[in-house]
């Protein structure tokens, strides 16, 4: 493992691993969130369609959702099974999770259009201006987030530095 530099110390826990940052979770979380609906009608025994219904007004709308959050679901794998001291195969994934986001980010924004223009007929409502203040947010987020991009590039390079290291010896 490197000696964390000046710059990622910030964001290093006491054992000096990286932090994963927690805005990152809550852009996945928002990402996924056709799958955490689908989780939680499954823990309704009486009728789990009854539970879906409330976040879904159809059930296409539902399978958009869980197709939109399957980058994220890649994603998220990624980022759990990221290692910084013994790097691995999905080190060399986290080069991709940034295009994956914002790809997954980008059909969101196709699905909300979709949702608002076609079936809403542009009328407002609450919970509609709360799904696209979290989609600009989760974009913002992604590109702007310094902790973001230390931790991408430092569990990316961390297969870099094992590999010069094992050619040093």
């Amino acid at each position: 493992m490197s000696q964390p530099t000046f710059s990622t110390f910030r964001y290093r826990r006491g054992d000096g691993q990286l932090q994963l940052p927690n805005g990152i979770l809550l852009v996945v979380a928002f990402l996924l969130r056709g799958y955490i609906a689908w989780a939680i009608s499954l823990t309704f025994s009486e009728d789990r369609t009854r539970l879906l219904g409330l976040f879904f007004a159809t059930e296409e709308q539902f399978l958009l959702a869980v197709l939109v959050g399957l980058p994220a679901l890649l994603a998220m794998l990624v980022i759990t099974l990221v290692r910084e001291d013994k790097p691995n195969f999905w080190n060399r994934l986290m080069r991709w999770i940034q295009p994956l986001l914002v790809f997954s980010l980008l059909l969101d924004a196709v699905l909300l259009s979709w949702l608002t223009l076609v079936q809403f007929h542009g009328h407002f409502s609450v919970p509609r201006a709360l799904l696209l203040f979290s989609w600009c947010w989760a974009l913002w987020y992604c590109l702007n987030s310094r902790h973001w991009r230390v931790y991408r590039t430092a569990m990316a390079s961390a297969v870099n530095e094992t590999r010069s290291s094992t050619a040093d010896s």
